[in-house]
């Protein structure tokens, strides 16, 4: 008795769901054997907390941009280049529609248009993907103009410290938290793993370490498409990243120690990752969305941590 594609197709996918989290369980066990996260303070170690100080770091984070391609020649470029990964990343189902054939069932019809349809799909994306980016790619003017725009509002923004008076306003409306602003004592880079002792402040029991680690502009789609949908149509918007809407990211790091004994308390990192938008609308009217989506993320991160720690 052969399965019929129905079979076929729910066992691919269960394959391929079971391979993503074996990779994600092995990234996880790597990181954590790396670098173990204590536990979130319990209850009543938070009430023995005493007087926090509060330290920012001191460097700028790091900035990652996914640029849109420039020009008629780069869009070419990275039309090609795309068209060929939405090619290889729709192999798996032209593999799925020919094990179908295989078996010889009333479903191997449908196999074989399923394996056709995949297989003309990824190949007019390698073909035409040169020409839809070089059709539809900004000009690098306009690209070059956008990047500088983003680039002097990030270089105007206090990052860190903003961070840290976000954190500082939400924390100081809980019940029970005695937190004060240490000045000039946070890390100077992102390899400075401090103990704060001694503190020029005796009266600070335990401090809190904030720092910004990342900034980025990128899409939020995986790379790769698995399921049944993907074979729905051909969007070349979506799917060659010409200039595909990208969203802002940060993250920051939260150490919190204790200045008697040097111990670490607690030590996690939290991410925002907000809207999509294109490139060019980011830097628009003085980066004006940009900024916006900064104080956004500020707000949510503020809430996530002080959440963890002081709740």
């Amino acid at each position: 008795i052969y399965p019929n594609f129905c079979e076929i197709n729910q066992m691919m996918s269960l394959i391929h769901k079971l391979f993503i989290f074996f990779l994600s369980g092995v990234f996880l066990l790597v990181q954590w054997g790396c670098a173990t996260q204590p536990p979130a303070p319990p209850t009543e170690l938070r009430a023995q907390l005493g007087a926090i100080g509060i330290v920012s770091a001191q460097y700028t984070p790091a900035v990652e941009f996914e640029l849109p391609a420039k020009g008629w020649l780069g869009g070419a470029g990275r039309g090609a280049f795309e068209g060929v990964g939405t090619f290889v990343r729709l192999v798996p189902h032209v593999m799925l529609g020919s094990a179908a054939i295989i078996t010889m069932s009333p479903a191997s019809i449908l196999g074989a248009l399923y394996a056709v349809a995949a297989l003309v799909k990824g190949t007019g994306y390698m073909i035409g993907g040169p020409l839809y980016g070089a059709f539809t790619a900004q000009d690098s003017e306009t690209i070059e103009e956008s990047e500088a725009h983003l680039k002097a509002a990030l270089a105007s923004m206090r990052i860190q410290e903003t961070m840290r008076d976000h954190v500082v306003r939400v924390a100081q409306s809980l019940p029970n938290v005695d937190l004060t602003v240490l000045d000039g004592q946070g890390p100077e880079s992102s390899s400075d793993l401090l103990t704060y002792f001694p503190l020029y402040d005796t009266n600070v029991e335990s401090v809190l370490e904030l720092r910004v680690n990342r900034v980025w502009l990128s899409t939020k789609e995986y790379s790769f498409k698995g399921d049944v949908e993907a074979l729905g149509g051909m969007n070349p918007s979506q799917e060659l990243k010409i200039n595909p809407p990208l969203s802002l990211g940060v993250e920051v790091r939260g150490r919190l120690i204790r200045t008697a004994d040097k111990v670490v308390l607690f030590d996690n990192t939290w991410k925002y990752e907000g809207e999509s938008r294109l490139f060019a609308e980011w830097a628009a009217n003085d980066a004006q969305l940009f900024a916006e989506e900064f104080e956004r993320a500020y707000d949510k991160l503020a809430g996530k941590l002080s959440s963890s720690i002081f709740r």
